[in-house]
């Protein structure tokens, strides 16, 4: 019994720790590039971060604005409205998708659009606190493309939220643990492949 608690308390301090690195990492990001990409990603969660995307593709930083997981239930006329851009915009620069429940759902509809068209650079725009898992989900599906951070909202120590930071990065680890699994599956899967056409 002792031994269980000394590891629940190991691994507390080990979480912990790890909770005060991500909030430190956080608050030296560094601002975005003004470097132009193929096209703009926003992922829903707040009006600020689509008002940011719509100001970045009316800078020229990309052709093209896909936003992603938008409600089902917001009609194009009322996402528009939101968007506050002009029509000419909306018709050919502006998409949006409603298949995305969550962050992996994002990157999943984020990598459609970028494979159905044919981009190698994308810009990423959402919450600075949840640019990392963001990032992580959208590099699984999309290795080979090239991404730009650009956070929504500026690092202020008096607005830390602890509890919001502490739920984001547990579910950081979360994504990182996978992946990591997924990864070190896949050089199995390879290094069996490659073992079995030695065989032959």
């Amino acid at each position: 019994m002792k031994y269980i608690f000394y590891l629940i308390l190991g691994l507390s301090l080990i979480w912990v720790g790890g909770l005060f690195y991500f909030i430190y990492d956080l608050s030296q990001a560094q601002p975005p590039t003004d470097e132009k990409t193929d096209g703009i990603v926003a992922l829903t969660g707040g009006n600020s971060r689509l008002q940011e995307a719509v100001d970045l593709l009316e800078q020229g930083l990309a052709g093209k604005l896909f936003i992603s997981g938008v409600n089902a239930d917001v009609t194009d006329e009322e996402l528009h409205a939101v968007l506050g851009s002009p029509q000419n915009l909306i018709d050919c620069c502006i998409e949006s998708g409603s298949m995305a429940q969550n962050t992996v759902g994002n990157a999943q509809e984020i990598a459609l659009w970028v494979d159905r068209s044919h981009m190698s650079s994308i810009r990423v725009v959402t919450s600075l606190e949840h640019m990392p898992r963001a990032l992580i989900e959208m590099r699984r599906f999309m290795p080979n493309t090239k991404m730009i951070a650009h956070p929504v909202g500026q690092w202020r120590p008096e607005n830390i939220r602890l509890m919001s930071l502490a739920r984001e990065y547990s579910k950081f680890l979360v994504s990182s643990f996978r992946n990591s699994l997924l990864d070190l599956g896949s050089n199995e899967s390879h290094m069996e492949n490659a073992a079995g056409e030695e065989n032959k």
